[in-house]
């Protein structure tokens, strides 16, 4: 990944923001038990051949008719950054298990999409004891894994049908001599986050060896994302000296990118638009 922001970002995206917390905070979403997350979530980034865009979004379609299929899946996904010809997809499963259904239930349709692409890079986010059975899928498609921090957390307040969450990717690359005070301010996200009624679920997940750390986040609309950044903005002074840098993406409905363009444009985030038939399926 290409980490190119500077580590004073957090404090520029922070004091940037109108207040629209107490506005967003007055609508809620649908009552949900908050529930430690222990999901398993892959993050397939596909570079598209030049000129094979609308060939390669055609096979949607395909991946959307196996997943309905499924029974481990929580949402799925397509999101796109045509600028970059960058092919996202926003998935999550309830366990290594569910994932390795997945991968083989979509085997005959990823073969041909993969043909169209020029790279693939793969990801694989979960707990650890989730990840152990996914060494051997790891290896073989040459996933870097993420480790999933134990306090991250779910409210359950997805609705089944149309996804239209936005969801904010932060990877932050961390010093080994800050790595452990980073670490440290994940409670206090965590505390902050907890009673933020537009978000879907926060779990900070990492890759050690490489220095990487990422937020799993998700907000009902762009208010909701805009909100959490007003909230913990905090925390962010806090931790605004403790990595190098940070590579931001933002992905949701076109209708919902377009109200967060200022917030992308002053904190350098690239833009996926999701695709419209993205599915939540509980």
């Amino acid at each position: 990944r290409d980490f190119s922001l500077p580590p004073s970002l957090m404090g520029t995206i922070t004091k940037s923001r109108p207040a629209f917390r107490t506005a967003v905070l007055r609508r809620h979403l649908s009552a949900g038990a908050r529930t430690k997350d222990t999901r398993v979530s892959i993050h397939p980034y596909f570079t598209v051949k030049e000129g094979k865009m609308d060939e390669f979004k055609a096979t949607f379609g395909d991946f959307y008719k196996c997943v309905d299929k499924e029974t481990n899946c929580f949402y799925y996904g397509f999101s796109v950054n045509d600028d970059e010809r960058v092919v996202y997809n926003r998935e999550c499963y309830d366990s290594a298990e569910g994932l390795l259904k997945h991968i083989d239930n979509t085997a005959a349709v990823a073969g041909p999409a993969g043909d169209l692409c020029s790279e693939v890079k793969l990801e694989i986010h979960g707990p650890a004891e989730e990840l152990k059975k996914l060494e051997p899928l790891a290896k073989d498609i040459d996933a870097k894994m993420f480790v999933l921090d134990g306090n991250g957390f779910t409210n359950n307040n997805m609705k089944p049908g149309k996804d239209t969450a936005v969801s904010i990717h932060p990877y932050f690359k961390v010093p080994a001599d800050k790595w452990d005070q980073f670490v440290a301010a994940f409670e206090k996200y965590y505390e902050a986050v907890k009673n933020e009624p537009n978000n879907h679920h926060y779990a900070f997940s990492f890759n050690k060896d490489e220095g990487i750390v990422f937020n799993r986040e998700q907000y009902d609309s762009a208010e909701g994302l805009l909100a959490h950044i007003e909230n913990t903005a905090p925390v962010n002074e806090v931790t605004a000296g403790l990595f190098d840098s940070v590579d931001l993406e933002i992905h949701g409905p076109a209708s919902e990118l377009e109200k967060l363009k200022d917030f992308a444009e002053e904190s350098g985030s690239k833009l996926f638009v999701l695709d419209e038939n993205a599915r939540c399926y509980k």
